[in-house]
C-alpha cells in the first residue's frame, strides 16, 4: 500500500483537499482544532512561505493521505536557525510508515537551506500534543528529543477580572494600521528577545499579518509612553468567525501579550491582559485562550493564572541539531 502513495510539492489546486484532511484527521483525533480555507490561503501566501518547494502531499490516487511542511525562521545575532516542520497523516494510513517517509522529504529538502542561513546553529523542529502518542514516537525515532513544553490555557469570560490600573506615565490607545505598523513591530521584536529561541520577525511578515480577512484593528492595545510616545506594550487579540462555527466554542485568542523589559514589574501585563480579556468578551467573546512557554522567566505563567486561566492543553516541541554553531 505505502509503496502506491506519490509524494509530491504543494500545488494551488490542493488547497481544498488540504484542508479537508487537516479538519478530518483533527476531527478524529479530537484535538478540538479547525483550520478554514481562508486561513490555510492566508497562511500560504505569507512572504516567508514557499510552498511550491517546501510543502509536501502524499496522495493515494485521489485520496490525500498526508502532508508536510516547512517554515524556515534564519537566526539573527546571537540567535539559532530553526527550520520548523508540521504535518499530518490521516488515521487510515498510519502506522505504515508513511509519516516517516514525508518527514525525511521534508529534512531532505531543509538541508537544503543550510548553506544560505549563515554559520551559525541550525535546528530542526517539530510540536506535537502530549496526547500524540504516534507524533511522539515518530519524532523519537527520527531522532528528535524534547526541548520545550508549552500550554494553551483558556478563561471563561465570565466576570470576576481584576481592577484595571496603568502605571504612571502609560496610556493606551488601539491600534492605527496606518501608522503604527513599525512601532508594533518593534515593540513585539524588542520585547521577546529574552525568551527562548527567539529571533526577530521581518516587517513583511507583520504587514501580512493584519492583511488576514478576520483582522479586527480594535483588538490591538497599544500602550505608549506619555513621555515619548514610544509603544512599550502590546495587548493584540483577534477573533476568527469562521473557526468560532466550526468549532462551537465562542472563544477568542490573545496572540501576544507584551512589554518592554524596562516597562516590566509595573502592572502593565495584567493591565493589557485584562483589558484584553474586556475586549474580548464585549466583542461576543465567551472564552478567550492563549499559548504560554511553561518555562517562561518573565512570570507569565505566574500572571495568567492569578488572572483566572488553567490549562486547556499541552504540547512540547521537538528538535534535533541539523548543525552546531
Amino acid at each position: 500500500m505505502l509503496e502506491e502513495i506519490m509524494i509530491r510539492n504543494y500545488h494551488s489546486e490542493d488547497l481544498v483537499a488540504l484542508v479537508a484532511l487537516i479538519n478530518g484527521s483533527d476531527a478524529i483525533d479530537r484535538l478540538e482544532r479547525a483550520t478554514t480555507l481562508a486561513e490555510m490561503e492566508h497562511e500560504m501566501s505569507r512572504p516567508t512561505e514557499h510552498p511550491e518547494t517546501d510543502c509536501f502531499l502524499a496522495w493515494d490516487g485521489d485520496r490525500l493521505a498526508g502532508w508536510t511542511n516547512l517554515y524556515v525562521r534564519p537566526g539573527d545575532g546571537a540567535a539559532n536557525s530553526t527550520i520548523h516542520c508540521w504535518g499530518v497523516v490521516h488515521p487510515r494510513w498510519r502506522r505504515l510508515g508513511l509519516g516517516r517517509r514525508l518527514l525525511e522529504r521534508a529534512y531532505q529538502r531543509a538541508t537544503g537551506y543550510l548553506p544560505e542561513l549563515g554559520e551559525g546553529a541550525v535546528n530542526f523542529q517539530c510540536n506535537t500534543r502530549d496526547v500524540e502518542q504516534d507524533r511522539r514516537a515518530l519524532y523519537e525515532g527520527f531522532g528528535l528529543a524534547p526541548v520545550r513544553y508549552w500550554v494553551n490555557l483558556v478563561r471563561p469570560l465570565n466576570g470576576g477580572l481584576p481592577a484595571v490600573e496603568l502605571p504612571a506615565g502609560i496610556r493606551l490607545r488601539t491600534f492605527d494600521p496606518e501608522r503604527d505598523i513599525e512601532a508594533v513591530w518593534r515593540a513585539d521584536n524588542a520585547a521577546f528577545r529574552d525568551h527562548w529561541d527567539h529571533a526577530d520577525s521581518k516587517l513583511e511578515e507583520f504587514q501580512h499579518w493584519i492583511s488576514n480577512p478576520h483582522f479586527r484593528p480594535e483588538l490591538w492595545l497599544l500602550a505608549e509612553s506619555e513621555e515619548s510616545g514610544e509603544v512599550v506594550g502590546l495587548g493584540l487579540s483577534e477573533i476568527n468567525p469562521d473557526r468560532v462555527a466550526q468549532t462551537g466554542r465562542r472563544a477568542g485568542y490573545i496572540d501576544t501579550l507584551a512589554v518592554l523589559r524596562r516597562f516590566r514589574r509595573r502592572g502593565l501585563g495584567e493591565a493589557l491582559l485584562v483589558l484584553s480579556l474586556q475586549a474580548l468578551e464585549q466583542a461576543g467573546m465567551e472564552m478567550a485562550d492563549l499559548d504560554a512557554d511553561t518555562e517562561n522567566l518573565t512570570g507569565a505563567m505566574r500572571l495568567y493564572e492569578r488572572v483566572g486561566f488553567s490549562v486547556r492543553k499541552s504540547g512540547i516541541s521537538f528538535r534535533k541539531a541539523m548543525r552546531e554553531a
